[in-house]
């Protein structure tokens, strides 16, 4: 049995990965303050939320961005499995070509998703991640990485406006009925939601004019499934993309292509 956990930088998810049909999770908080014993009793809890046996698990792939946090989860695995996990990008490579100046500085992360999507759908693609960061990544009509954008997430920008002005409150993320907002609350909602839905329609218009092609669109991410909600392209909103990632990538390391 597989073991997938995808260290982002403001949560931690832990999937069980039978099938691509077959994908169970869960969220905890990336806390840079917990302990190697505090990982170990989130993984004990998700493993007694699915019923799982630890003892069928023998593999388990770890893609992190936080790697103070990435010790702890490693250190607390090996306790509570007896498995030692591998670290993609550092274990295992992921099979993708990357035209970036410095291959090095893309986040496992974004190249784990862009690697899930050509699994998905046909290049040329992009690869869009709603998290702490809004990530576009791009592979290009022969299966390779290219690059991408990189901006605040939309959580991020809320925290920003409400820690850096006086009066504006903090609201929750959702879909406004109006585009003009009536009140601060709704004005806010609309600025960020439609702000954002914009700025995803702008982008990959100003893509696809560059590269003089149309792209398949894959929307992941917290906040992914509420822009699919009115992205109006077409596209595909998957949930799982890391997690399925990782099964293509484990998939390739027994079989190949």
């Amino acid at each position: 049995m597989i073991l997938a956990v995808d260290i982002g930088n403001t949560t931690t998810e832990i999937g069980y990965v039978k099938d691509l049909d077959k994908i169970e999770t869960l969220k905890f908080k990336t806390d840079h303050e917990k302990t190697i014993d505090d990982w170990l009793i989130n993984f004990s809890f998700f493993l007694n939320f699915y019923n799982l046996d630890k003892t069928n698990v023998n593999k388990i792939y770890i893609s992190s961005v936080v790697p103070q946090v990435e010790e702890k989860i490693t250190e607390a695995l090996k306790k509570l499995l007896n498995v030692n996990p591998l670290l993609i990008g550092k274990d295992v490579k992921v099979p993708l070509r990357i035209n970036y100046e410095n291959p090095l500085e893309v986040g496992v992360d974004r190249i784990l998703n862009a690697f899930a999507s050509i699994n998905i759908t046909n290049p040329p693609l992009i690869a869009i991640d709603f998290g702490t960061a809004v990530t576009f990544d791009v592979v290009n009509k022969n299966s390779e990485y290219d690059g991408g954008l990189i901006f605040p997430g939309l959580e991020s920008s809320v925290n920003c406006l409400f820690s850096k002005t006086a009066k504006l409150p903090k609201v929750k993320i959702e879909k406004p009925s109006n585009i003009v907002g009536k009140n601060t609350i709704s004005s806010i909602q609309s600025g960020i939601y439609n702000g954002y839905l914009s700025l995803v329609e702008g982008v990959i218009s100003r893509i696809e004019n560059e590269y003089k092609c149309k792209f398949n669109i894959i929307l992941t991410g917290g906040h992914g499934k509420i822009i699919s909600e009115s992205l109006n392209m077409p596209h595909i909103f998957e949930r799982y993309l890391p997690m399925k990632g990782i099964y293509f990538l484990d998939k390739y390391l027994r079989v190949g292509f």
